[in-house]
């Protein structure tokens, strides 16, 4: 997996210097602040990456997932040492950092639908979360290559969307997608087994009308019995029984951030539009994979990045 990411690394650095921008600014060093919007794990490769590729001092600053203290503790480090630029990890440390600084350029990271946040304008870009569509599809059918029919829970105001980005996507790949669109959060359990038999896996979106701790369990449970894959995006649910996931690399993510700070710090205003991520990870339960009747040969273990086997956990 090291090597893949170091690749993404590497790639996006190799653009960086292709396109004339510096990996820092020779002028004045610039004043860099990091917010992270709470002391998660996740958190520390793109900020270690970010570090790395920029080459730029950079105060680090967690405002533990409180707007209050979040809020404070940002006007009392504007008043102090105003930063020239800002780069934010999660939505509250971007969504805050906008507001306290409105001017102050704002790469940000780790943000689900930033637009939902006013994380937009000429001043703020960031590196989105979402996997295009045609990629995360394509790295499915990879690993079943059978799959004909699948199958996606999703909220009534983002099922519209969901369709629109990963219909074409999956024309072309030969994937008939059943939708099910849902008012709350109770009616999830229901659409699966109206459409358990009819699909070949379940595609987990990123909706938080859908994933909930109850619906994730349930659907967990159900698509093994059923023999249906269920499919993740993010290694979390992977580890708690889900078959795979796709998900965006947390370090390659911190480098193609670097990349963006270091136009905006070398624009004359404008800032380039927000980017999705460069580098993705393919984890998959090899338990999970088990009761399905996946095999799992070498060929096949090739394809991941990681490979959980939660029977070898202590």
């Amino acid at each position: 997996m090291s090597t893949l990411l170091n690749k993404g690394t590497l790639l996006l650095l190799a653009m960086t210097i292709a396109v004339g921008v510096p990996l820092s600014v020779s002028a004045e060093a610039p004043s860099l602040l990091i917010v992270k919007s709470e002391d998660l794990a996740q958190y520390e490769a793109p900020i270690s990456a970010f570090q790395e590729a920029t080459t730029m001092d950079a105060d680090v600053i967690d405002i533990a997932g409180s707007r209050e203290k979040g809020t404070a503790l940002l006007k009392k480090l504007a008043a102090k040492r105003h930063p020239d630029a800002i780069f934010a990890l999660g939505a509250k440390a971007a969504y805050l950092s906008k507001q306290v600084m409105p001017d102050t350029p704002i790469v940000f990271a780790m943000v689900l639908r930033p637009e939902k946040f006013g994380l937009k304008g000429d001043n703020t870009t960031g590196v989105a979360v979402e996997i295009p569509e045609d990629i995360l599809l394509t790295r499915f059918k990879l690993v079943l290559p059978d799959l004909k029919r699948l199958g996606v829970i999703c909220g009534q105001e983002n099922c519209p969307t969901i369709l629109e980005k990963a219909g074409p996507a999956a024309e072309q790949l030969g994937i008939e997608l059943v939708v099910s669109a849902v008012k709350h959060s109770e009616s999830v359990p229901g659409a699966y087994r109206r459409m358990r038999t009819g699909i070949d896996a379940l595609w987990m979106v990123p909706d938080p009308t859908v994933i909930t701790r109850d619906n994730f369990s349930y659907l967990s449970s159900r698509t093994q019995h059923d023999g249906v894959a269920f499919l993740a995006f993010s290694e979390n649910f992977v580890r708690a029984g889900a078959l795979l996931s796709v998900a965006p690399s947390y370090q390659t993510m911190g480098a193609q951030a670097a990349v963006l700070m270091n136009k905006v710090l070398n624009s004359n205003g404008s800032v380039p539009p927000v980017q999705p991520p460069v580098g993705s990870t393919l984890v998959i339960n090899a338990s999970t994979a088990k009761e399905l009747g996946i095999q799992m040969d070498a060929a096949t273990l090739n394809m991941f990045d990681e490979v959980l086997d939660p029977a070898d956990s202590p």
